[in-house]
């Protein structure tokens, strides 16, 4: 089974609801929660206020699926995002996402880690098999920047 986890920081000059909009535009009715900042260690610069936190199944990942097909970013997303990503044990996958192109409805993976942080994906799979299948339906080979083949969703988790 396919595990979603999304998380995004949220820092003291950001709108919250701005956040929860740029999440909400690249993830399929991903439902949030609030999580709370424990401790902040002074002295360390700008700290984030709170994380917004949400988790699911691949469904979550369809509008971000689309997305990606639609702004013709599928090599990109597997050079920048996906193949630097993939743990040592083939079985999660780690890409960030910029939260100003999200709230545009635009996912786009940042060159390094940004000021205001970004939105934090993180991928798990039951098997590298599972995750084999995944990459398949997410960012299959493409030709000219258009998939060889495409792959229904129901095919990752059989």
């Amino acid at each position: 089974m396919i595990h979603v986890k999304v998380s995004a920081a949220v820092y003291p000059t950001e709108d919250p609801e701005k956040v929860v909009e740029a999440i909400s535009s690249l993830f399929t009715d991903i439902e949030l929660e609030k999580e709370e900042i424990k401790t902040t260690e002074p002295g360390t610069g700008v700290s984030p206020s709170f994380f917004f936190l949400g988790n699911g199944g691949i469904d979550i990942l369809r509008t971000l699926h689309w997305l990606i097909r639609r702004e013709e970013i599928i090599d990109s997303v597997r050079n920048k995002a996906f193949s630097k990503g993939l743990s040592s044990d083939g079985l999660s996958v780690r890409f960030l996402l910029n939260k100003q192109a999200a709230f545009a409805g635009i996912p786009s993976i940042p060159a390094q880690e940004e000021p205001l942080g970004s939105i934090e994906v993180i991928i798990r799979a039951d098997s590298q098999e599972e995750m084999e299948r995944f990459f398949e339906w997410l960012l299959p080979p493409t030709e000219r920047g258009k998939p060889v083949v495409e792959v229904e969703i129901g095919y990752v988790e059989k």
